[in-house]
């Protein structure tokens, strides 16, 4: 059995190895502000990761103000990298991600949505791609 458990894990690791993650977001149609970012994590086989993240907002001023036509307005990008690497814990599977300063993020990892290639959760939308991370 740990034999098996193994040969998976290092199924997994395989797939992931040179993928690409692309985590698009927006914000409620039901909120009074517009919100997006779109973020690309590229998991690299030399263990390392690299993370890019484009966002932006516009909230509208409130209709009962003399301010209602006013907008805020903002965006932001950011980089970094890390280390990556897939862990077995209790029969589940896990993304450990290790980032510059040291401080280490665990994500759980569902297989049938990695497979599927494309998942939605709440206003977020989720894309792997298998062998296209940008590595260099």
């Amino acid at each position: 059995m740990a034999a098996q458990s193994e040969d998976n894990l290092n199924r997994l690791r395989e797939y992931v190895n040179n993928g690409q993650l692309v985590i698009y977001s927006e914000a409620s149609i039901m909120s009074d502000s517009n919100a997006s970012a779109i973020t690309y994590v590229d998991f690299c086989a030399d263990g390392k990761y690299y993370y890019s993240y484009d966002g932006s907002y516009t909230v509208r001023g409130t209709q009962n103000t003399s301010n209602r036509n006013n907008r805020g307005y903002g965006a932001g990008v950011a980089e970094k990298s890390g280390n990556w690497q897939v862990l077995e814990y209790q029969n589940a599977y896990y993304l450990e991600v290790v980032d510059a300063l040291g401080q280490k993020t665990y994500y759980p990892i569902d297989i049938q949505k990695l497979l599927t290639g494309k998942w939605k959760q709440g206003n977020t939308t989720y894309v792997f791609a298998p062998k296209k991370g940008r590595c260099s």
